[in-house]
This record gives structure tokens, sequence and C-alpha cells, in this order.
């Protein structure tokens, strides 16, 4: 076991859960579809219950194969214990990683996390994210270790609760890429740079998605409606990038900072400039990266025409932003995620082609477009 080290081979942010979920729930089953891109030998789960006022007790966690949509194979299954016990409490405002579960996983070979609560549990720490390659099922009753959940108790959807990271045990050349930022990160491109790593048949890096919908670098929401959209980034940051065997961090974030005041969801006071996002933030996310010995690409933030509506302040600064990210020394290289989808006879927009069709976040084509534009040296070199 010596030439195997821990590497994150799958994550989502921690958060508040969105408050469009029911504040409780009891007798509930969920699954969780993970896709990994190295192989491993055997995983342990890191659990958070960080924005939770009461303690929360997991029953049951398994860990099987998938087949096909919800259902596994039991004949893998392998129970997650916790201090050799199978069930854990989740004490409010701390976490609980289990014990090191041997099981055997294959890259491009998906596999299910599923988790049973029976009790009235509180809903107040995971994660919303959606996207064709985000797969999650829940369902009434006790289910995890079963092979499927009956057709008229299944559903599929809802927040990634409590469960953030998984660490794989694998070779030693093995590295985890942490993609950082907000909802544009929360959504496909991730997975389209994962799948892309599969294809080109390179089993020694993960991709761990630390994006949540609505963040920005400088400044949270404090009102509960819309806590979900997480903590600043500046606060957030090393929390979320110091993962087991990770070595760079690819940062996409800022457009919220900019697009946000002036809203419904906060004032023009919180408008920041240019210089502010740069040396409260960027800089901030660099100094954080070079204490823990990472590498960090900064991505140019995407076309938005929101960013055009006023005096065009917000435009000013989001080209501003951008300029200076492709011309400091102060990072490894530049992501050039502007370039890659701006429409070429509008430059202010996301082509069509590429567009979700809110003019914010990219489609599926769109995602698949920012991932092929990564140059390879930035994931393997």
């Amino acid at each position: 076991m010596d030439d195997l080290k821990w590497v994150a081979g799958w994550g989502a942010s921690i958060s508040y859960v969105a408050q469009n979920y029911a504040d409780y729930f009891k007798d509930q089953t969920f699954r969780y579809v993970i896709f990994p891109t190295i192989n491993a030998k055997a995983l342990r789960l890191h659990f958070s219950n960080q924005y939770g006022t009461e303690s929360v007790t997991v029953d049951k966690v398994y860990l099987a194969q998938r087949t096909t949509g919800e259902f596994v194979d039991p004949a893998t299954n392998a129970a997650v214990t916790f201090g050799g016990k199978g069930s854990v409490t989740l004490p409010a405002g701390g976490g609980v990683i289990s014990d090191e579960i041997p099981f055997t996983v294959e890259a491009g070979r998906e596999f299910c996390v599923s988790m049973y609560i029976s009790g009235l549990t509180q809903i107040a720490t995971g994660h919303s994210n959606s996207g064709p390659y985000i797969t999650k099922y829940f369902g009434k009753g006790d289910w995890a270790a079963e092979a499927g959940v009956p057709l008229e108790k299944y559903g599929e959807g809802g927040p990634y609760l409590y469960l953030h990271t998984i660490d794989f045990l694998t070779s030693a050349d093995c590295a985890a890429i942490v993609a950082f930022g907000d909802s544009i990160t929360a959504q496909p491109w991730p997975d389209c740079l994962a799948r892309k790593l599969h294809s080109l048949r390179i089993t020694n890096r993960a991709i761990i998605r630390k994006g949540i919908g609505g963040n920005r670098i400088l400044r949270e929401y404090s009102y509960r409606i819309k806590k979900h959209w997480g903590e600043a980034g500046i606060k957030r940051f090393e929390r979320d990038i110091t993962q087991a065997g990770a070595d760079r961090v690819f940062v996409l974030h800022g457009i919220n900072d900019i697009i946000h005041p002036g809203s419904r969801y906060c004032s023009m006071s919180e408008l920041p400039d240019a210089d502010e996002m740069i040396e409260r933030g960027y800089k901030k996310y660099i100094e954080i990266a070079r204490r823990h010995g990472m590498k960090i690409y900064l991505a140019t933030l995407l076309p938005c025409p929101r960013c055009l509506a006023g005096d065009g302040v917000r435009e000013m600064t989001r080209c501003r932003v951008n300029e200076w990210i492709r011309t400091t020394d102060l990072i490894d290289g530049v992501i050039d995620f502007e370039a890659a989808v701006m429409d070429m006879n509008d430059p202010k927009r996301i082509a069509p082609e590429y567009d979700s069709g809110d003019q914010l976040h990219p489609s599926l084509a769109g995602a698949e477009r920012m991932a092929d534009s990564i140059p390879l040296e930035f994931v393997t070199g």
C-alpha cells in the first residue's frame, strides 16, 4: 500500500440547502450517482452538518456499482462504517469522515452512494445543482441496500444532503483538480472535462466540483431565502480547495459580483470595481493557493448582456477583470472561457449555439466547448 495515496475523486460544495425544499424529512433513502475518472482500492466519505442547528443521524450508507438508472447491483454492496458502526450522528455545525471502506472503483464505471435516514431530520446543509450528468434519486422508505426503489416511491433530483467529498485510495501519480466558482461551474463544464479525460484514457486526474449557484467572490447573503448562494468565495475558498491530493484549481468566479447589485437581491452599494475584485478577490485566491503549494488557473468571465445594463460600469468591470486575468504573471495559466463561447458577430453575448437560453449559463454544447478550450497541459502538466 506504500505506492497508494488518498485523492479526492468526487466533490460538491458545502452550502445551505435552498429553502424551496421542506425544512424536515424522515424515512428517506437518497442515492447519488458518481462518475469516477480515477481508479481506487478503497473510499472514505466526508459528511457535513455545517449549517444545521440540530444533530443529524444517518442510519445506513452503502456503496454499490450502478447498473442503469436508479438501480445498483446489490452483490457489490459495501456498507460504510464510522468507527466500526453502521450509523453515525453528525453534530450541529460539525462533520464526520467515514472509515476506510474497501471498494473497487474503475475509472469511467459509475457507482452509487445510497444513504438512509429514518428519523425526523432537519434539512440545512447540502448542495443543489443540476445538469445532464448530475444524477440523484430519492425514495420513501429504506432502500439503501436494495437494487432499486419501487416506482411509486421513487423520485429524481433534489439536493446532495450532507455528503460533500469522496476520497479515493489510488495510485501515487494521481491528483485532483478543483473546479471552483458559481452556478456556471455548478453546471456541466466540469462534468464535460471529466468525460473528456476519460475519453482520452487519462486515469490519473480527478475533477472536483466546488461551485455554488449565485455565489459571489466578495459578499454573501444573510437572509435565509438566498443563503444557499453560499458564503463569499474569499471565505470558502481555502476550505473548498484543500482536498486530499488536490494540486491545482481552476477558477471561474465573479459574474454575480457584477450583475447582482442593483437588482432585487442587493443594492448598488455592493457593486465592486475591477480593482476591488482583483485585490480583495483574485489575489486572495492566488495567495491561498500558493500557501498550499497549488497551481492556480483563472478563467475569463463569460459575455453577459446583463452587464450592459445601466451606465456601462458593469461591462467595464467585466472587461477590466478579463484583461487583468489575461495579462497577470501571478497565475499558472489563463483559461479563456470568454473567447471560447462568445458570439463572434456580437462579442458581448454568448454564441447562440452555446447559450442555454438565458444569456448567462452555457448550454451543454457550451459546456463541452469550455471543457475543450482548456489546454491539456493545464490538466496533466
